[in-house]
């Protein structure tokens, strides 16, 4: 669907945006945070998008992130019965 809006420069550019992203985040340490892509709303074809780093929103750890699933399982399975 961005291919509608956007030119192949543009688009290239945004995935560029996403991996300096995450390289930023590879050398500042092990925390890892959410990543929001944000579009400058120009009428622009051209013009991409950028990533900004939610420091104050830190990704869970795989323990914490599958025990979140575990939860949301049983509720589901709860809520079906």
């Amino acid at each position: 669907m961005t291919g509608k809006f956007l030119k192949r420069g543009a688009i290239i550019d945004t995935i560029k945006s996403e991996e300096r992203m995450n390289a930023v985040q590879k050398r500042a340490g092990k925390t890892k945070y959410h990543v929001d892509v944000v579009s400058c709303g120009c009428p622009d074809e051209n013009c991409g998008a950028f990533h900004i780093l939610r420091s104050e929103r830190p990704l869970p750890s795989w323990e914490e992130a599958e025990q979140t699933l575990l939860v949301e399982r049983q509720q589901r399975k709860s809520a079906r019965k």
